[in-house]
């Protein structure tokens, strides 16, 4: 549908989404890379402190004591961060700062879909570069392509693919003196960041979430680290007061908590090397392998392996039109019933 009052660009965009109308409390999310487990620590902290906050008054708007603790977690200083309401406010910020009307980004794909959604809102032009064929960064392309760009955007390890850029291929890129965007939504379960290579470049913003190894997707929490000109700039663009207190708050007692996610990172690499091996052993899948919390994997008929794993209440990402399947890494026992569910329907094509 269409009102009077859209703006051209809506006609070629279409409203995210990664759910389906499946729910109840035994089936067994294995779609949006969410971490399987919370941290206790952190919500006993969050609800002692819940009586004492002013939720009456508004937060103090550059949110200079988060953006503190997590410039001194990260080792950086706080004019180097800016925090978001997610990763996703701090993609479409960037797009508010840096995509003026015609600017080229270029986005080497499949990857995450807000990369180009965003371009195109603010309109600008996604330049599209195909992964090789074995879902490998294809450098010499996008260094090609970026040199007739403004911006480039990179997902480390790349989502859907799980595959992570080193920083010498990140390196040959900022070299062309194009802005990098550089998304480590997934780099704690990779064990390496690029965030180093920030002391010797000032065209690299480098996101990171607290969503993925913190295990708080639901309380919206991002932030992104960059030279303190370019986080200036995204400051004038930025909503004031984006985030709410106890999403601040919570990301605080993340920090202070941080062997949670030490340890969920560890417990997740043990169960993605289980279910890559599984994988691996079954005949008509090809899986890809991943530095990420999920697993990609090719097989021929994916549409019908989606659905027969939704009648058995586990729900994997589907992609249309694509000859390939993801599926997040959860506790050991959703990987063997996974794994066992798969295996039947296998046997059944």
């Amino acid at each position: 549908m269409k009102s009077k009052f859209d703006r051209d660009i809506l006609s070629n965009l279409e409203s995210y989404s990664s759910e389906v109308s499946v729910s109840g409390e035994d089936l067994i999310r294995l779609h949006a890379n969410e971490l399987p487990w919370k941290n206790e620590a952190v919500i006993l902290a969050l609800k002692e402190s819940l009586p004492s906050m002013p939720i009456n008054r508004y937060p103090e708007v550059t949110n200079s004591e988060i953006r503190q603790k997590i410039a001194n977690y990260i080792g950086f200083e706080t004019k180097n961060v800016l925090i978001g309401n997610g990763s996703d406010e701090i993609i479409d910020t960037i797009g508010k700062a840096f995509i003026s009307p015609l600017d080229k980004v270029a986005i080497p794909y499949p990857t995450f879909s807000l990369y180009s959604t965003i371009t195109k809102i603010y309109s600008g032009l996604p330049i599209m570069i195909p992964l090789n064929k074995d879902y490998t960064p294809p450098i010499k392309k996008i260094i090609s392509e970026v040199k007739n760009a403004k911006i480039a955007i990179i997902c480390s390890p790349n989502n859907p693919t799980g595959i992570a850029y080193t920083d010498e291929e990140l390196k040959s890129i900022l070299d062309t003196g194009v802005l990098v965007i550089l998304d480590e939504a997934y780099a704690e379960f990779n064990g390496h960041s690029g965030m180093g290579l920030l002391n010797d470049y000032n065209n690299l913003i480098v996101m990171k979430t607290f969503s993925k190894a913190f295990g708080l997707a639901g309380f919206r929490t991002g932030y992104c680290v960059s030279s303190e000109i370019l986080i200036d700039s995204m400051s004038k663009v930025m909503l004031p007061y984006n985030l709410n207190l106890a999403s601040m708050k919570i990301a605080e007692y993340a920090i202070q908590h941080k062997d949670f996610m030490i340890n969920s990172v560890k417990k997740i690499k043990e169960n993605r090397k289980y279910l890559f091996g599984a994988l691996k052993e079954l005949d008509g899948v090809n899986p890809i392998q991943s530095s990420a919390n999920f697993i990609l994997f090719e097989t021929e008929n994916p549409k019908i392996i989606y659905e027969e794993l939704l009648k058995r209440k586990i729900l994997i990402r589907y992609f249309e039109g694509k000859n390939y399947l993801r599926v997040t890494v959860g506790t050991y026992e959703e990987c063997v019933k996974f794994i066992s569910s798969l295996k039947e329907i296998l046997n059944a094509c």
